[in-house]
């Protein structure tokens, strides 16, 4: 190829990139809404006792949703490889085994967490300050736990079949949905955590009828037929997804731990405190989330095109994508940290605000470390190197989470407590690097 045809095609896969990426992204944010809405709504309708109990019920929220991107982000990379080597057959069957192991997966899930409700939700921290809206929360969100579970497959498998802009539109449309509902029962109809999660409810609802409209296109390639399941099948579709549900089941442990040690030192106002940063949190998670499934569906066509050079590329504009992103989070945290609390800050509550104020700006610290290790984290997932990417997952969401907190919240409390995050994103990116080295020496 000549120079013209390398330089046509590093600029139609740039577009491809910011096509992909741009719409991720904001069908990203669609998810993290329903968080941020209740949480607005909840600190300014219900008060920090409410946010409390609304911050020790989200560990499990981040645990069915990490089982629904397992399942579409690891099915719908096996899927866009099997598209790449135009094997469409195989493709569509592929689709039909990860949503019926998803629904499988789902029903198991609402058996268990129903069964257990009171169990969980005492190992989660709740107190009889907090037990009553906690419970109120968890047992509607986790009943209609399937409804998130499957609209994210139908999220990652749209966004893989060359409808991002669908998926995008599918995933805002029911954040949307959610903010208006939240505002309507928490408000005029005064119902408290119950109105807030029923609106949650309607999120994924909402985005899975949007998400229909996909079937009206000529040239896709999901058919929904009768398949048998395939153990071989599952094992690769969890080991290549396993760490998509690893990033949002770090979330839980790292909210679990902090909500644990925070009361043990302070009590539920510091909670509340942290409920603030966690609830950023989400929606920054959610952006580097985005970013690495917006380049997951190029990264695993190139693969399965054997085309090596427009891999590294597309690698490298995630990982301009992920530093350029990480400095505008970390300089609006740094700057602004008392605009973040006051929107949550309805009750004007000083001491929470005083531990807010503190946390922000060091915990911020560590987004501008954690953008990159997303973006290894799917690069690895996306061209079939699962192990590794679940290495990385395991490192920053557990592996050295709990020995850091513990160490730094011993030795210098609430400070230490804020720089656990910056300590195990720096070490989780030191090996990240080493990772990434030997997996491009790889590449032809």
């Amino acid at each position: 190829m000549n120079l013209v045809g390398l330089s046509n095609q590093a600029s139609r896969t740039r577009k491809q990139f910011m096509h992909y990426v741009s719409l991720a992204m904001l069908s990203m944010m669609g998810q993290s809404l329903f968080i941020f809405a209740d949480t607005f709504f909840i600190a300014n309708g219900v008060g920090s006792r409410g946010i409390a109990a609304l911050n020790i019920v989200l560990p499990m929220v981040n645990v069915f949703n990490g089982i629904g991107w397992m399942f579409g982000i690891g099915g719908a990379t096996v899927f866009a490889i099997a598209l790449g080597k135009k094997q469409f057959a195989d493709a569509n069957r592929l689709f039909n085994m990860t949503l019926m192991f998803t629904i499988s997966a789902a029903i198991v899930f609402v058996a268990m967490t129903s069964l257990f409700s009171e169990p969980i939700l005492r190992f989660l921290g709740v107190n009889e300050g907090t037990y009553p809206l906690a419970k109120s929360y968890y047992d509607i969100l986790m009943f209609f736990s399937p409804l998130f579970m499957v609209n994210f497959v139908f999220i990652s498998f749209l966004r893989n079949d060359n409808n991002p802009r669908l998926a995008m539109f599918a995933m805002l449309t029911g954040g949307l949905v959610n903010i208006v509902l939240d505002y309507l029962f928490i408000f005029p109809l005064q119902m408290e955590l119950k109105g807030a999660a029923m609106a949650t409810v309607f999120s994924p609802v909402t985005s899975i009828l949007v998400a229909t409209l996909h079937w009206r296109r000529v040239d896709h390639h999901l058919h929904f037929n009768k398949v048998s399941m395939q153990i071989r099948k599952l094992k690769d579709i969890v080991s290549l997804g396993f760490s998509s549900f690893f990033n949002e089941f770090s979330s839980a442990v790292v909210m679990f731990l902090f909500n644990i040690v925070l009361l043990r030192l302070v009590g539920n106002i510091a909670v509340s405190a942290y409920a603030i940063i966690a609830n950023i949190n989400i929606i920054v998670i959610a952006l580097f989330t985005g970013l690495g499934q917006g380049f997951q569906p190029l990264a695993s066509k190139f693969l399965g095109q054997g085309n090596s050079k427009e891999l590294k590329h597309v690698l490298k504009l995630a990982l301009i994508a992920a530093v350029f992103l990480s400095l505008i989070i970390f300089g609006i945290g740094f700057f602004f940290p008392d605009g973040l609390v006051t929107i949550f800050n309805s009750e004007q509550n000083k001491e929470m605000a005083l531990i807010a104020f503190q946390g922000i700006p060091l915990y911020f610290i560590s987004f501008l470390f954690t953008g990159m290790n997303f973006v290894v984290i799917y690069y690895l997932a996306a061209i079939n190197q699962a192990r590794s990417s679940l290495i990385l997952s395991a490192m920053r969401g557990f592996i050295l989470i709990i020995p850091v907190l513990l160490v730094m919240a011993l030795w210098f409390d609430l400070i230490g407590v804020w720089l656990t995050m910056m300590i195990v994103e720096v070490m989780t990116f030191i090996f990240a690097l080493y990772i990434l080295r030997k997996s491009l020496s790889r590449l032809a």
